[in-house]
């Protein structure tokens, strides 16, 4: 009979749910929550990203997103500007306050990547992520 205990879809998004709160609490102490650490993290990386490249590079919803950088316009950690050639493109931007708190706060993923896999081999990391590209990969499928 079928255990969802045992099940492999259900133990990954526990314990997924489970290090994504523990990040967030980390990240409280600095009045920002784990999906705008992401979001800086991405638009950090370039000067101009779109709300659907955005989206996109989040793995999330595009009014989810739209609702993320409003909350985070109202914070003062990006603005808006809209493509000078296309009007229906609009652009966001780390302000100076959005690039000082990114640049403060973007060690956090790497201490925290290093904590949670403290003591773990990197041959086993490897073979984790291969295992779990697997596990997205054959519920993708249509077999």
């Amino acid at each position: 009979m079928f255990d969802l205990d045992d099940c492999v879809a259900f133990i990954t998004s526990k314990i997924s749910k489970k290090i994504a709160d523990v990040f967030n609490e980390k990240l409280s102490k600095h009045n920002i929550t784990r999906v705008q650490w992401i979001a800086l993290y991405f638009l950090g990386d370039s000067e101009y990203v779109n709300q659907t490249e955005l989206a996109e590079k989040m793995d999330k919803k595009k009014s989810t997103v739209v609702r993320l950088i409003d909350r985070m316009e109202k914070e003062g950690y990006v603005s808006r500007k809209k493509d000078i050639e296309d009007r229906r493109v609009t652009y966001i931007c780390l302000t100076p306050f959005g690039k000082k708190i990114r640049e403060e706060l973007l060690p956090y993923g790497g201490e925290f990547s290093d904590l949670i896999t403290k003591d773990i081999p990197d041959d086993d990391i490897k073979t984790f992520k291969r295992v779990l590209n697997k596990l997205v990969e054959n519920a993708e499928s249509k077999g």
